[in-house]
């Protein structure tokens, strides 16, 4: 769920079954890149006991955000909190800290994995201006200092965007034949907890109207109904482990599956019937600002995707700065020229 403040948004209950958000920053001291900030998904505590990374004191890493599929999400995670991005330029700091006593005894014995937010950071604006403490018995300087720790982090890796996706256990939507896999549903840290419940359906948008990273693609309800239909009555989705060469393992029969089994764009573009197949591809046209942030992409295809850029410029500006590599920047700019004619005209209609 996200809220409106000013001309930006962010996510009002990120981390919402983590974190008491008491440590809110005046929204009069908003910085000027805020509206980029949509907000990420809430996943990260399932995704936080893996191993590999416990054992770094700063663990920099990348997730996708799916189902619906709005991008890849930067994490900047160490004991003193973790600060998360969806567009490299606007940083959420969420910062480590025990519950205090203003919180139910429920609470006060949960102590693992306590998060509030501190503020929003961004390179050209520094830190958005600090509340007060967010408990009544919490050290508001240790905070402080926990975030600038944090801030830190951020400011060292920041030549390192995109960082490193790490989401390579996958749940995908098989077609009802159960033979080849349609959509993703799901992504994880191999190690983590996984989703209870697990999705059933793909979905391909937020909302009525999506969201400001990614608008609501005009067939959206058309094709997810297509895609519910090819999964069949009784569903059959499979978490698969993806393997550096592109192949995956069913987690619980060991099975392998070759790499062009799988969908790149992460939805089937292969589809029978003409209709379907055009609305596939539309809507992997209308989502190829947010695409183009997935790594390991061949260049045909971040060729194909970057020609497509001009259908739904808008949205470029969330996902520019964390593409890994850019075929024809001459293609970049123009989205983005184009992307600012509609952002004023949309401002002048709205009598902003």
């Amino acid at each position: 769920m996200c809220v409106k403040i000013g001309a930006g948004f962010f996510c009002a209950f990120l981390f919402s079954s983590l974190v008491p958000i008491t440590a809110r920053p005046d929204k009069d001291s908003k910085p000027k890149n805020l509206s980029l900030f949509t907000g990420c998904v809430n996943k990260l505590e399932m995704q936080s006991n893996q191993d590999e990374f416990k054992s770094k004191p700063v663990r920099r890493y990348a997730i996708r955000r799916v189902n619906p599929f709005l991008g890849v999400m930067q994490v900047v995670e160490a004991d003193e909190g973790r600060a998360l991005s969806c567009n490299g330029v606007v940083w959420e700091i969420l910062v480590r800290a025990a519950r205090g006593s203003t919180f139910n005894r429920l609470d006060r014995e949960n102590k693992k994995n306590t998060y509030y937010r501190f503020g929003m950071w961004s390179m050209s604006d520094g830190l958005m201006k600090r509340a007060s403490s967010p408990a009544a018995d919490q050290d508001y300087f240790e905070l402080a200092s926990k975030c600038d720790k944090l801030v830190e982090y951020v400011r060292d890796g920041h030549h390192q965007l995109p960082f490193d996706l790490k989401d390579t256990l996958e749940l995908w939507l098989f077609d009802r034949d159960n033979q080849r896999p349609i959509a993703l549903l799901s992504s994880l840290i191999p190690g983590a907890s996984l989703p209870s419940p697990e999705p059933r359906f793909w979905s391909s948008c937020i909302g009525a109207n999506g969201s400001p990273a990614q608008r609501r693609f005009p067939q959206a309800r058309d094709l997810e109904t297509q895609v519910r239909q090819r999964g069949g009555f009784n569903i059959k989705k499979h978490w698969v482990k993806r393997l550096p060469d592109g192949s995956g393992v069913v987690e619980k029969t060991g099975s392998s599956i070759p790499a062009d089994r799988f969908p790149v764009l992460l939805l089937d573009e292969d589809w029978v019937d003409d209709e379907e197949q055009r609305r596939a591809h539309e809507y992997i046209k209308w989502i190829s600002p947010s695409l183009l942030t997935l790594q390991n992409l061949d260049k045909d295809t971040r060729s194909r995707l970057e020609n497509n850029l001009n259908v739904q410029a808008i949205s470029i500006e969330h996902h520019w700065h964390l593409y890994p590599e850019i075929i024809d920047q001459r293609l970049l700019k123009a989205a983005r020229v184009q992307s600012k004619i509609e952002i004023s005209s949309k401002r002048a209609v709205d009598g902003e």
